[in-house]
């Protein structure tokens, strides 16, 4: 929870930055007060950023984003003209300049729609920041994976079953909100306990770890916990919106993988090796054996189970592996 917050608060410092740099251009050129701009950008920015990330972004700005775009959008330029209104009149109010600010008001026409314009600046830094993750976004920057790099990693396969006859059931529109209500729900309980979502894929995605065995207990048995806690929470809102709430399954698995960049104008991080084809294999083998999580052998014994959660379900051979993988069962918690 704690690298959560971090990362928020590091996007918002980054998005605070630009718009301040920008707003002070946009300043010089429409001849505004530089003095107020030294105040007001950094707060105005940081009002922006803040609202952004920790409430549009967030569980409780959800509405906003479910609303077709062009409402969003005009309730969003709404209260950013309302948070710059705001802004500009504290900073004159709070210097003991109060008398002045009317002579400005015939400055609003141009500077509303041209600071509004540095605001939308500073979200898309933010959504895009949000889009590929801070780290991934440094690292393609500073090159760190420009030549194939090997880290040991550990990759979680998450695939909802039955989405064949949801889509059927619920018609391609009404499952496409299903579905994603369930990725958002369920990604949070990955950034939560330091995972990061790699790629969404149809009915399902891929989280990535560290790996930390030895340190202390690595998130991913906590996230599998929260993920079937947080869909149980919100089955009654599923139920409600859908008529059904989804069930997943899950694979896990962990080991050595090359990263390296791919593609050229449009680059992205990507990760290559047996251990990935591995831990598809445990998702698939879930849906085989009835079981809502599997992990293999690497992964099992790292994981401490005293309420005797896991089974020992054999080993397995895929195809292309000179090397039959021994695989757990892991059972979901119960409540208490």
């Amino acid at each position: 929870m704690k690298g959560v917050t971090l990362n928020r608060w590091t996007a918002v410092v980054i998005s605070t930055i630009v718009f301040s740099a920008a707003s002070m251009f946009v300043a010089r050129a429409l001849d505004l007060a530089m003095g107020y701009m030294l105040i007001g950008a950094p707060v105005l920015g940081l009002c922006i950023s803040s609202f952004e990330v920790f409430y549009f972004q967030a569980d409780r700005g959800r509405w906003l984003r479910e609303m077709h775009p062009l409402k969003s959008n005009l309730i969003y330029i709404l209260i950013l003209t309302g948070l710059f209104l705001a802004v500009h009149h504290a900073n004159y109010a709070v210097r003991g300049r109060w008398d002045e600010l009317a002579l400005v008001y015939d400055r609003y026409p141009a500077a509303i729609p041209a600071l509004l314009a540095v605001s939308l600046l500073a979200v898309m830094v933010l959504r895009v920041i949000s889009f590929i993750g801070g780290k991934n976004i440094f690292a393609l920057l500073v090159g760190k994976y420009h030549r194939p790099t090997w880290e040991r990693k550990i990759f979680m396969f998450l695939d909802i079953n039955g989405s064949t006859n949801i889509v059927e059931s619920l018609a391609p529109e009404k499952s496409n909100q299903l579905f994603g209500k369930f990725m958002f729900d369920a990604s949070k309980p990955i950034a939560e306990n330091d995972g990061e979502i790699y790629r969404y894929q149809g009915d399902g995605f891929i989280a990535t770890w560290d790996w930390k065995a030895g340190k202390k207990p690595i998130g991913v048995f906590k996230a599998v916990d929260a993920l079937f806690a947080t869909v149980e929470r919100e089955r009654p809102a599923y139920m409600q919106s859908f008529g059904v709430c989804p069930d997943f399954r899950i694979g896990i698995h962990g080991g050595d993988v090359i990263v390296c960049e791919e593609g050229d104008i449009r680059r992205n991080i990507a990760f290559y090796g047996d251990t990935i084809n591995i831990a598809a294999r445990m998702e698939s083998k879930a849906k085989e054996a009835g079981k809502d999580c599997i992990l293999t052998a690497d992964i099992a014994t790292l994981f401490d189970d005293p309420e005797g959660r896991m089974t020992a379900l054999g080993e397995e051979s895929i195809r292309g592996i000179d090397r039959d993988i021994a695989v757990y069962g892991l059972d979901r918690r119960t409540a208490s």
